[in-house]
């Protein structure tokens, strides 16, 4: 079954550290801890968390409200906030970033795995209600004001580089976005497209061979890390 992945954005280690070995008895994966709202941001781009643990009173010049915004402006990533702050201002500004949920320290353990478990069920459920019809392509930003239909299964795989992300498609074409590969992912919205390694995420049904860590897609390749190889073959059917 596949782990649910939480990122803690604590300030103060023994709490977070509390937090972690709290969730990892309930095998739940973390993701990472981070310490300010700054790092939080950052580490998205490369953690891809399927849930947030969000303290509010953070250390640094953002609070947990303004990360969990400055988060959710590129990425669908379920937050739940847990603070000792519930005075009325607070709350309604935590309201208005619409959280999965709203836990006031000191928690009770087994309310935040349920609610961990209620808010990566409903955001699941919630990308797997999109109508069918609407997966089948995307619209891609050439420029400011012209978009062009990319069909999903034309995508081969997704290539990162720093900043930058590249969809490989069929018959060798290759879009460059000015957007990091978490950030396009997000938008493309499907189980259909799994992380291999830091720099590839490939399109699972166009994968037509495996040669030790190298995934074949037709006549390109690309290479397959150690911590994500057991995650794409759970999803895989074989016959040994």
């Amino acid at each position: 079954m596949e782990k649910i992945k939480v990122l803690i954005v604590e300030d103060q280690l023994l709490i977070a550290e509390d937090i972690a070995s709290r969730l990892e008895k309930h095998d739940l994966e973390i993701a990472g801890t981070c310490s300010s709202g700054e790092e939080a941001i950052a580490s998205i781009e490369y953690i891809f968390p399927d849930l947030i643990l969000m303290d509010i009173n953070l250390s640094g010049t953002l609070d947990g409200i303004a990360t969990a915004k400055a988060i959710q402006d590129k990425h669908d990533i379920p937050i739940i906030y847990l603070s000792e702050l519930v005075d009325s201002k607070t709350v309604d500004r935590a309201k208005k970033t619409l959280p999965a949920a709203y836990l006031s320290k000191p928690f009770h353990e087994a309310d935040l795995i349920r609610a961990i478990d209620l808010a990566f069920h409903n955001a699941r459920a919630r990308k797997q209600a999109i109508p069918s019809a609407l997966n089948n392509f995307v619209f891609l930003r050439t420029d400011n004001q012209s978009y062009l239909k990319l069909a999903m299964e034309d995508i081969l795989y997704l290539e990162a580089d720093r900043a930058y992300c590249s969809l490989v498609c069929v018959k060798g074409v290759k879009y460059t976005l000015a957007s990091s590969m978490s950030h396009v992912l997000n938008q493309l919205n499907s189980r259909d497209f799994m992380k291999v390694h830091r720099s590839f995420t490939v399109n699972i049904n166009k994968i037509t061979a495996f040669d030790g860590n190298l995934i074949k897609l037709g006549t390109l390749e690309v290479q397959m890390s150690k911590e994500f190889k057991n995650e794409l073959m759970s999803r895989l059917k074989f016959i040994k």
